[in-house]
């Protein structure tokens, strides 16, 4: 699996899409269809999760169907049929693979007493603390994921 990531959600949103796919193939259902079922509706919001987390807006019923109509789901399952049973008849060495993904993360400035880390908020944040010796110390809530943050703060 090639992707880039800040080494923290992603490595679990793969593990969640994965086992998405894995269930809909069990129930014999389409991934995406899976997921819409599962999605939260527009109406439930705002929606407070089993781990207590509140999701406070969304559509994610209309944004899941607009992509899928933006790069024609039905018609990509069409052809990749086609191509499964060219391959099975020996016509092809050809395979066609769909991903389907729908993922959410907190940004923003979320709730600091759900998202706190070591006392730091999840949210873009500072505390400064100036000590009578003249030295400071500065806690940032933000993580550098390539974009030069250390080289930055330190200037």
């Amino acid at each position: 699996v090639a992707y880039r990531c800040s080494f923290r959600v992603t490595e679990a949103a793969y593990c969640i899409e994965r086992a998405m796919d894995i269930m809909a193939q069990k129930l014999g259902m389409d991934p995406a269809e899976f997921r819409m079922k599962n999605l939260i509706r527009r109406e439930q919001f705002p929606y407070t999760s089993a781990f207590g987390w509140q999701y406070d807006s969304g559509d994610y019923h209309t944004a899941m169907t607009k992509a899928m109509e933006t790069v024609n789901y039905k018609k990509l399952r069409e052809e990749q049929k086609a191509k499964q049973e060219a391959y099975k008849r020996g016509e092809t060495r050809d395979v066609m693979g769909i991903g389907v993904a729908f993922f959410t993360e907190i940004v923003g400035a979320g709730p600091s007493r759900a998202c706190d880390i070591l006392g730091i908020a999840m949210f873009d944040s500072a505390e400064i603390r100036i000590h009578p010796t003249g030295s400071g110390i500065c806690r940032l809530g933000t993580k550098s994921q390539g974009q030069g943050h250390e080289t930055t703060y330190a200037q």
